[in-house]
C-alpha cells in the first residue's frame, strides 16, 4: 500500500501514469505504447527482498569510517543458515545452510529454459487477434495494423526494406543464375567473388540494389 502511495505521490501528474478504483484489483495502470496495462502490487516488496549477507553486515560493522560503523553497529547479523530455515512463501530452501535469493532463482530458471531450447528445434509463431468476436472469416483491419505495429513487425520490414535481407554466398549465386549470361565467365576456375562481378556487369543491375561482400552477395528485398 505504502509503495503504491509513493507512486502516486511521484507519478500522478505523469500522462502515462493512470490511479485506478480503489474498488478494483489493480493498484495502477500505466499506458504502454500497446496500450494501457492494469498492474496489482500486492507482495511486491516482499518479492524482491533478499536476506543480506552476514559477511557484508561485519564488513559494514567493521569499517574504518566511523559514519558507516555507527549506522551499522546495532545491526544484527542473521547467517544464512538461519535465514534458510525461516518459513517464507517467496523464498526456496534447497538444503540446510543455503538460502537462494531472487537473483539465483532468476538466473535458475533462465539456465533451465537455454538447457531446453538448446535442446530442442523450437519454431516460433506470431498470433494476431483477426476480431474480438472469435469468429471465422472475419478481419479487423486497425485490431491486426495494431499488433503489427506494437509487436514491431511492420519496424522489421521497414529495416529490412531499406537494406539487403536477401544474400548468396557466390558459388551458389553463379551455380543459379549463370545461364542468364551465357559467354561471359570464361571456361576454367575463376574466383567466385570476380565471377559474381562480371554476371552482375553483364545483367546491368542497379548498384543500389546489391552489394558484393567478402564470401556473399547482398540484394535488397525483391530483386
Amino acid at each position: 500500500k505504502t509503495f503504491v502511495e509513493k507512486l502516486v505521490s511521484a507519478h500522478s501528474v505523469h500522462p502515462k501514469f493512470m490511479k485506478t478504483d480503489f474498488r478494483g484489483i489493480a493498484d495502477f495502470a500505466i499506458i504502454h505504447y500497446a496500450g494501457k496495462v492494469d498492474y496489482s502490487a500486492a507482495q511486491w516488496l516482499m518479492k524482491n527482498m533478499d536476506p543480506l549477507n552476514e559477511n557484508v553486515v561485519s564488513l559494514l560493522q567493521s569499517s574504518q569510517d566511523p559514519f558507516v560503523c555507527h549506522i551499522w553497529k546495532d545491526a544484527e547479523i542473521v547467517g544464512m543458515a538461519q535465514q534458510a530455515m525461516t518459513d517464507t512463501q517467496f523464498g526456496a530452501r534447497t538444503r540446510k545452510g543455503m538460502f537462494r535469493t531472487v537473483s539465483q532463482l532468476y538466473k535458475e530458471q533462465l539456465t533451465k529454459l537455454m538447457a531446453t531450447l538448446r535442446n530442442t528445434n523450437p519454431n516460433f509463431v506470431r498470433c494476431i487477434i483477426p476480431n474480438h468476436e472469435k469468429k471465422a472469416g472475419k478481419i479487423e483491419a486497425t485490431l491486426v495494423l495494431d499488433q503489427l505495429r506494437c509487436n514491431g513487425v511492420l519496424e522489421g520490414i521497414r529495416i529490412c526494406r531499406q537494406g539487403f535481407p536477401n544474400r548468396i554466398p557466390f558459388q551458389e549465386f553463379r551455380q543459379r543464375y549463370e545461364l542468364l549470361t551465357p559467354n561471359i565467365i570464361p571456361k576454367g576456375f575463376m574466383d567466385g567473388k570476380k565471377a559474381c562481378e562480371q554476371m552482375i556487369d553483364a545483367l546491368e543491375l542497379d548498384h543500389n540494389l546489391f552489394r558484393v561482400g567478402q564470401s556473399k552477395i547482398f540484394f535488397r528485398a525483391g530483386v
